[in-house]
């Protein structure tokens, strides 16, 4: 007789998670990117959404389409980071495209599309090459001219690190109430529907309260919080090289008309 052989299984490769999954998870593969200072990435970010406030041309579109994909290059993101969209999503923005094509508004929608897909990869990016601990101390640095004016720079920076550090958190709550939700016998009727988003919007706030009462009397016991550190980094190369960067990419398309 001759012997079985096993058929060796096949490896499916990993699924890319959704977007919870990923926000605020930093890259564990060094990069240029990671290495610049957290307060060049924050003034790329502002200064960029100032420029597209002003200047919505396809040319703005393409200046910040190439800078992101530098960027990404230069974060060295692996593709399985790179986050899955549900059916919904598209379902919605095709509709949204439809509509807008039907009012003749098709070059406007896709303009601001693009803007708002290459502003969340920026996010993302940011998010995935800064380590937390270093936002409250560059934050502090950037509002060093405000103590002038004895505005409370200090706690504002440690307020900003701590909602940002409490983002997952609030996506955990957010999944476990929509979880709890979808126990419940579905009602088809469109006033029930409306009554499901308004109960899953009240129980996120309810449990977002609760997490920052909770965040505030450990805060309280342990004397306070924590005021930040002075940012050890300075402006290096890179940092230089990235704001001029960002710099081209703001006024070139400008001058461009």
């Amino acid at each position: 007789m001759t012997a079985l052989r096993a058929r060796p299984r096949r490896t499916r490769a990993p699924r890319r998670g959704g977007f919870g999954s990923v926000l605020l998870r930093r890259l564990p593969n060094d990069s240029p990117l990671k290495r610049l200072w957290v307060g060049t990435k924050l003034i790329a970010l502002t200064v960029l959404t100032l420029v597209t406030a002003l200047n919505t041309s396809w040319a703005q579109v393409i200046a910040l389409t190439l800078l992101v994909a530098l960027a990404v290059i230069a974060a060295r993101v692996p593709l399985r980071a790179m986050p899955s969209l549900p059916r919904w999503f598209w379902v919605f923005l095709a509709s949204g495209f439809v509509t807008a094509l039907i009012g003749h508004g098709a070059d406007e929608f896709l303009r601001f599309l693009c803007f708002g897909v290459l502003f969340i990869a920026l996010s993302l990016l940011i998010a995935w090459t800064t380590e937390l601990a270093d936002l409250a101390p560059a934050l502090s640095t950037l509002g060093a001219p405000l103590r002038r004016l004895r505005l409370p720079v200090d706690e504002w920076s440690v307020t900003a690190a701590l909602a940002v550090r409490c983002l997952p958190l609030m996506l955990e709550e957010c999944r476990t109430v929509i979880a709890a939700r979808s126990q419940r016998p579905v009602d088809h009727h469109p006033e029930a529907a409306i009554r499901a988003v308004v109960d899953i919007v009240t129980a996120c706030m309810a449990a977002g309260v609760r997490r920052a009462a909770d965040l505030g009397e450990v805060i309280a016991v342990r004397g306070g919080p924590a005021m930040p550190a002075r940012s050890a980094h300075h402006l290096g190369r890179r940092d230089v090289v990235a704001l001029v960067l960002v710099a081209a990419a703001s006024v070139i398309p400008s001058a461009l008309g």
